[in-house]
């Protein structure tokens, strides 16, 4: 049977209504339930980015070569976010919306579908990492050090992204259902898997930096693995047992319509965040090190907020689903502030013990001495980066994401790598340049967000 027929069949049966566990978070105040559905994922982003940070540990205490080039590596799988977002995005907007409609069945599809073409695109995007991973270190600029201990690592990881690739997705479609507990159950699993295999790989069998890899790569397989297995018995009403695994061309231009967008903004960040890591290989080795660690630092802050923003973006489309424009408003606004709250927190933290911080992941005085600047700076524009973020995944939910692509192309290309270029090399500010023009695309993006989100105009968008 067709999805489109499958739908009809739904709507014939009887009248629709929202699913037990959207229904559930409906009666609760949009503060309650945004906080329902925000606190497992911060748990999970927490707990992920303290299992990366402990791996990144232990390579960092190899040498400045050797995080640099598990740093570089990392960076270049940012090039599959853009597949992992933009499905997940595409994900979350259909699926939140059918389960707040009523619509188990073809929110089911959706999941498939999303699944499938993240499984293809996984597989060919990590035949390409095997096959050029050394010049793909050579064009971020770092030199043949970095590549002799970068590309093996990087060919492991990249070849095997299908794993995290599947698993980001599932996951998407568990929270746009209502269940943001699986997924932090998960993380924490990851966690218990990941820093003893990095432990045994880089400290007992001192095979060197490539051991993050092999923990990395075992521990995705395993958790991919239980996602689909999951997901496949249901959650919170959403299961893709007993449904086609064919491709449906009418689905996945309806889901493409969401994620095309939002694949071309994670193409034009993940772009950009290579061209930064450039910017820090210019500057040198010390400074590239540095920059990595920042990223790892600055990743306490957003990670939490990416909660919010994957409950901003389930409660807004389940509301639009239910035909109530004005809760999904006070849902957004509602992770805004809670979001805002916590980044500050931390952003304070980044800027009164930045030497303690980045202590934390090198003993190299070197390193911690180019990175000192750029994470004091950064720390003071957390606000505005929690604002981008549950915003972004308000505006997400509702399926207006060609609005976020444009934010997104202006700021990198008209704010962000000008002014870093322009600061840290011309006027001299090294690192600190760089995380300046950073810092200053986030209040520019974020003003640009909450203008739209106050408009209403995202309350029209078609999903």
């Amino acid at each position: 049977m067709s999805s489109s027929a499958e739908v009809a069949e739904e709507q014939a049966e009887a009248p629709l209504r929202p699913s037990a566990r959207a229904a559930e978070l409906a009666a609760l105040h949009p503060q309650r339930a945004t906080l329902e559905l925000a606190w497992p994922g911060i748990v999970e982003n927490v707990i992920a980015a303290a299992g990366q940070a402990t791996v990144f540990a232990f390579v960092g205490h190899l040498g400045a070569t050797a995080t640099a080039a598990v740093g570089a590596s990392l960076q270049f799988l940012f090039l599959m976010f853009p597949v992992w977002r933009s499905l997940a995005i595409g994900t979350m907007a259909h699926v939140s919306r059918r389960m707040g409609e009523g619509r188990a069945r073809t929110a089911a599809d959706v999941a498939r579908q999303s699944i499938l073409l993240g499984a293809i695109a996984g597989v060919i995007f990590g035949v390409l990492f095997i096959a050029f991973a050394a010049p793909l270190l050579r064009l971020l600029g770092a030199n043949e050090d970095v590549v002799a201990v970068g590309a093996p690592i990087l060919a492991l990881m990249g070849g095997a992204s299908v794993f995290q690739t599947v698993w980001f997705i599932s996951l998407s479609a568990v929270r746009a259902a209502g269940d943001s507990r699986t997924p932090m159950w998960l993380a924490i699993l990851s966690v218990i898997l990941t820093i003893p295999l990095a432990f045994i790989f880089i400290d007992v069998v001192r095979v060197g930096p490539i051991g993050a890899a092999y923990a990395i790569v075992t521990e995705s397989a395993v958790i991919c693995g239980l996602s689909l297995l999951l997901l496949w018995r249901g959650r919170a009403d959403l299961s893709i047992r007993g449904g086609s695994w064919r491709l449906d061309v009418g689905l996945i231009r309806s889901i493409f319509a969401v994620s095309l967008p939002s694949a071309a903004e994670s193409a034009m960040f993940s772009v950009g965040i290579l061209a930064l890591s450039g910017f820090a290989f210019r500057i040198g080795t010390n400074a590239s090190a540095a920059h990595q660690i920042v990223n790892q630092v600055e990743s306490f802050s957003f990670l939490p907020c990416i909660g919010f923003s994957g409950a901003a973006s389930a409660l807004v489309g389940q509301a639009l689903g239910m035909g109530d424009p004005r809760r999904a408003t006070r849902s957004g606004w509602a992770a805004v502030r809670m979001a805002i709250l916590w980044s500050t927190l931390a952003g304070v933290a980044f800027m009164v013990l930045p030497h303690a911080l980045l202590g934390i992941f090198t003993n190299d005085e070197h390193v911690v001495e180019a990175g000192v600047g750029a994470l004091a700076i950064v720390g003071a524009a957390q606000p505005a980066q929690a604002l981008i973020f549950t915003l972004g995944g308000a505006l997400r939910g509702a399926g207006d994401t060609r609005f976020p692509l444009v934010a997104t192309i202006v700021n990198w290309f008209v704010v962000r790598l000008p002014l870093a270029y322009v600061l840290a090399f011309p006027m001299g500010l090294g690192l600190a340049g760089v995380w300046a023009g950073i810092a200053a695309d986030y209040f520019v993006r974020a003003a640009l967000l909450a203008w739209r989100f106050n408009s209403g105009a995202w309350q029209r968008v078609r999903v």
